[in-house]
């Protein structure tokens, strides 16, 4: 691990001046030193010379969840075991969290500069500005679902998934899918999610119609009247499947549609996407696409920890992988022809 001294000789300056920075004390100081030191730094991995000599102290590692306007985020089961799977991870190591749901990027940098905060996992930030604020901050950050680029981020398989899930309706025989993203349009998850179910269809030959792609807003009240437009003009009729984002809003419309009298899966079939406890919850449960939140906590505090040591890292983009769920929501529609083999698979619970 570099010390004061040493990155002082390197960059040609005073230990005094990186020792202001890493306190921060920089007033007096210009914006290049203090920013060629703050990156000196980070590329470094450097952690304060009297944190190691003290391992009484408390040290932290910041967890923000960068979602927008929605509220009650740990409520959400996937930020809720994502955050509890970080926490458990974080313990083994000899950290603890300090969480937040931050407005903005300043607010993330605040807290980097705290003493005992060592570094940072940030779920579901702007991944055009992921790059910046790693330069930023001058101590390491891990990104989740935040795309692809110059920093560490851990994601998931979000195009390949929503394909095999387009595709297995297909192979139900669908041939117009409905497909429902959510209000937040800038989410890397749900662009590529729509981009798997794109080219899905391309693959089968089938024609893409925009107007076959809802984007449901925050507010339920609003989502509930799109529902009910779908379910007047298209559900059953113009679309035999409705392939939503996430299992909240698949099961929300479930339960809506079922209400207005269209039968699920006999007259729309409905797929959704995480395989969290709406799945389980809805009536019939929900064919799915699977992913693991814990598997990306364990993933993101891996790298981290890896970055706080000072480790090699050969890869900072990690994908992991997705599975199909069959459950009882989904209908094959070749009535009475067999389903297409390369999809025959067994429900599961």
């Amino acid at each position: 691990m570099i010390t004061i001294k040493e990155l002082a000789k390197e960059l040609g300056v005073s230990p005094t001046t990186v020792s202001n920075v890493i306190n921060g004390k920089t007033r007096k100081m210009s914006p290049e030193t203090r920013k060629r030191i703050e990156m000196a730094l980070v590329n470094h991995h450097y952690i304060s010379e009297g944190r190691r000599e003290n391992p009484k102290e408390i040290r932290l590692i910041a967890v923000d969840f960068c979602l927008g306007e929605k509220k009650n985020v740990l409520t959400d089961p996937f930020c809720g075991m994502l955050m509890e799977a970080v926490i458990e991870n974080l313990r083994g190591c000899g950290r603890y969290v300090v969480s937040d749901s931050p407005s903005d990027e300043e607010t993330i940098l605040k807290k980097l500069e705290t003493r005992n905060v060592e570094g940072a996992i940030v779920l579901g930030y702007d991944p055009e500005k992921c790059e910046e604020l790693t330069r930023r901050a001058a101590k390491p950050i891990v990104f989740i679902d935040s795309g692809d680029g110059n920093y560490d981020s851990i994601g998931l398989q979000d195009r390949e998934g929503a394909g095999q899930m387009t595709e297995y309706l297909i192979g139900q025989g669908h041939r117009r899918i409905a497909f429902f993203t959510d209000y937040k349009e800038n989410s890397i998850c749900n662009q590529m999610r729509l981009a798997g179910y794109r080219e899905a269809l391309l693959r089968r030959q089938l024609p893409f119609y925009p107007e076959d792609v809802y984007a449901l807003p925050l507010d339920g009240h609003l989502r509930r009247e799109i529902l009910r437009t779908f379910a007047a003009e298209k559900a059953g009729r113009v679309c035999t499947a409705a392939f939503f984002v996430n299992d909240l809003f698949a099961n929300e419309a479930v339960g809506l549609l079922t209400g207005l009298g269209v039968r699920v899966p006999e007259d729309l079939s409905v797929a959704g996407f995480d395989d969290n406890i709406y799945a389980r919850l809805s009536n019939p449960m929900l064919t799915t696409v699977r992913q693991h939140p814990e598997e990306k906590a364990y993933e993101a505090v891996k790298l981290l920890m890896k970055r706080l040591r000072g480790e090699p890292v050969p890869v900072r983009s990690v994908h992991l992988p997705t599975e199909l769920i069959v459950r009882d929501s989904v209908q094959n529609v070749f009535r009475g022809q067999e389903t297409n083999s390369r999809f025959c698979t067994k429900p599961v619970v």
